[in-house]
């Protein structure tokens, strides 16, 4: 695809801005465009669902040369095809799939080799859905509703303990283009000093450049120097860390459904992932949250620095209470025995000041020293501290007795920043680790992700034709349709076992027929006329969709429209038989088709209809690259106004059931005039009333009888 969006048909400069503001820049716009992804589009603020298909519609039609309304010649069958979409978007899992199929739709004969094409490209999922067995609340139904476009991070948490400073104005630019600052600060300085004051303010500091090597650092700052920008893996762990945290969820679940694909069918799918890449891949995001933050277990070490700042206000309370509470005890038990020459000392000038005072405070302090270093101890042991970190916490208690005893908050934030200096290094360390592994994945998962979105729009047509016991059709050149055990999709439900199967043949040679192309259906109300008709619209449009289509065997001729006009609500006014007339007039053209009718009679009196019908049916005749089916009450008045060999077929009631319902044998028999058999409703309608009406439909059942 060339150009620019305003190049594609139905974008204007409107429509372009608001997709290149949603999706951040006009390729990835184009991108979403050539994957016909109308999820996407739909989710674009003023785009609907419809609206982003017919976008798309807008697309193929540019690039095929061929639309949906090309073959869907009225709006019955456009309401067929809906209808059949609707049906097989259920089967979807994934907003994705659901919204591309309805980009799907029939195309005319000279794109046979397209229908051929998606024909076999639908086939092995067909058998994959045939081989898989699933359950009510099945893990791979599961899994699949869980894959979803990938998505960039969002909400993300900025790292205030590190920062990366640039030396220089083209490191900084280029540190900006690359969206670091969503992650960490970036800087840029000058000189030595602005480097050590930004430094201070940070655990940790990255200089990208070497312009400040060779400087003496001061004790109290960490400074790690880097020639170059490296890859952003190594720079900036948290950027690839957070694209794997945003879709850990689709693209775990877009493995797992391999797996399962793989363990229950043997299927090949996503054959450049082998089983190793995919164990790997799988225990790299087991090891980060969807906070982009590494799990508990994945090091020791992190985990029991991360401990220590979670824990430590809470041990330093109780550890601080319980030394105060040792230190009354104590006191209150202490006892201070003096030996004769001290208690004679006291006597002497100033003696009892200093020497009581000397021995009270020598017993203080050594109860205060007690105290402190257990209570130092239980710091160390509560939080695992190492020998190097108890520096920290003698800095937290005073030397001096103080009662209640105090703490140095000054040390107190000495020991927590160094405490989080070890746990940003050591956590730097760590997401490096892991985002060096997960970088050589990120163009996998991608792929995986779209390929289990389209596996999933595929499945759905199996699942849908395994539900509907569907088959692929043989596809000929001529128009025609010879269809063996076929079932109405809109009757019943899937697999619906009690609805009767028919066979029908128009078009094609069988032993009763001889291949005519122009057929007048007639027979019983409520019979199934119209239910044919959807039948064969049904085949028709999956048919030259590629689809499968619901017959046990079906031969379809390839053609380049279907007409279906549905039954007329009543006699029409002049206005409205004009407008239908003209309607019709669209079957004089020599193109292939398919040409549907229900009761057309009903559009004028029954003598007029008779001649208009007869008229329609003659211009169809003469175009060898047509099929039509005709139903109509008619049939007698039709034949006496035209010398044309058409054929009659009929659908024939034989009588009521045990439970007064009609017996009807719905498979059309050939050159069979059917009557509507109204006798048979109204002798129902007898058995069933009593009293009064019961006498009406009587005498009205008698006028059949007297008329036979």
């Amino acid at each position: 695809m060339n150009g620019g969006l305003t190049e594609l048909p139905g974008i204007g400069e409107k429509i372009s801005s608001k997709l290149i503001s949603h999706f951040g820049s006009e390729q990835k716009a184009l991108e979403v465009l050539i994957k016909r992804d109308v999820a996407s589009l739909a989710e674009v603020p003023g785009i609907s669902e419809k609206y982003a298909i017919s976008i798309i519609h807008e697309m193929i039609s540019s690039e095929e040369g061929v639309s949906p309304d090309d073959f869907l010649k009225t709006n019955e069958a456009m309401n067929v095809y809906e209808r059949l979409i609707g049906l097989i978007r259920s089967y979807s899992h994934t907003t994705y799939s659901r919204s591309k199929l309805s980009t799907y739709f029939p195309y005319p004969s000279r794109n046979s080799d397209s229908i051929r094409s998606i024909q076999s490209d639908i086939k092995k999922y067909i058998e994959l859905a045939q081989k898989i067995s699933r359950s009510k609340n099945d893990e791979l139904d599961t899994c699949l509703k869980r894959v979803r476009n990938l998505k960039a991070p969002s909400n993300v948490t900025k790292s205030r303990d590190r920062v990366i400073v640039a030396d220089n104005k083209k490191d900084f630019e280029t540190l900006k283009n690359n969206d670091i600052d969503h992650y960490l600060d970036i800087s840029h300085v000058d000189n030595f000093h602005e480097l050590i004051d930004l430094a201070r303010g940070y655990s940790q500091t990255l200089v990208l450049g070497n312009k400040f090597t060779a400087n003496d650092l001061p004790e109290d700052v960490s400074i790690e120097f880097v020639d170059d920008a490296k890859d952003i893996w190594w720079l900036v762990p948290e950027v690839t860390i957070g694209f794997f945290a945003a879709n850990k969820e689709p693209v775990e679940s877009a493995l797992e459904v391999i797996k399962l694909i793989r363990s229950r069918s043997g299927f090949e799918l996503c054959t450049y992932l082998n089983d190793q890449a995919m164990a790997e891949l799988s225990g790299e995001l087991s090891m980060i949250t969807p906070d982009g933050e590494l799990v508990l277990g994945v090091d020791q070490e992190l985990d029991r620095l991360k401990d220590i700042l979670k824990r430590f206000n809470d041990v330093l309370k109780s550890v601080l209470k319980k030394a105060n509470n040792d230190l009354s005890e104590r006191m209150e038990k202490s006892t201070v025995t003096l030996k004769g020459s001290q208690l004679l000392g006291m006597f002497g000038e100033k003696g009892a000041d200093s020497g009581l005072k000397n021995m009270l405070e020598k017993e203080v302090n050594k109860a205060y020293a007690e105290v402190i270093g257990e209570s130092k101890e239980t710091i160390k042991k509560e939080l695992s501290l190492r020998s190097f970190e108890m520096q920290h916490v003698d800095l937290m208690f005073n030397d001096e007795v103080v009662y209640p005893i105090e703490i140095n908050y000054r040390g107190v934030e000495s020991f927590k920043n160094a405490i989080n200096k070890q746990l940003v290094s050591r956590s730097l360390e760590m997401k490096r680790s892991s985002a060096k592994k997960l970088s050589k994945y990120e163009k996998t998962c991608k792929d995986v992700v779209k390929d289990m979105l389209e596996f999933d729009m595929y499945y759905a047509i199996g699942l849908f034709s395994v539900d509907y016991e569907l088959r692929m059709p043989k596809l000929t050149k001529k128009a025609g349709i010879n269809l063996q055990n076929a079932r109405n999709i809109f009757i019943g439900g899937p697999s619906a076992k009690k609805v009767e199967p028919v066979n029908y043949s128009v078009g094609v040679k069988n032993p009763e027929t001889k291949a005519e192309k122009v057929v007048i259906l007639s027979g019983v109300n409520s019979g199934g006329k119209t239910t044919m008709l959807d039948l064969i619209a049904q085949v028709t449009i999956l048919a030259h969709m590629g689809f499968p289509v619901p017959a046990e065997s079906a031969e379809i001729g390839l053609v380049d429209e279907l007409l279906y006009f549905s039954k007329s609500k009543g006699t029409l006014s002049a206005g409205a038989f004009e407008t239908t007339i003209k309607d019709f007039s669209t079957v004089i053209s020599k193109n292939s088709k398919v040409v549907l009718v229900d009761e057309l009679e009903s559009i004028t009196e029954p003598g007029a209809s008779a001649r208009i019908i007869a008229g329609i049916l003659e211009t169809l005749h003469d175009n060898d690259n047509c099929m039509a089916v005709f139903v109509s009450h008619l049939a007698e008045q039709i034949l006496k106004n035209t010398k044309y060999p058409i054929r009659i077929d009929g659908i024939e009631a034989k009588g009521l059931d045990a439970n007064l319902n009609l017996i009807v044998d719905r498979t059309p028999r050939y050159n069979y005039l059917a009557k509507s058999t109204p006798e048979l409703i109204v002798e129902r309608l007898t058995k069933l009333s009593d009293g009064e009406k019961k006498e009406f439909y009587t005498r009205l059942l008698n006028k059949f009888k007297q008329n036979n």
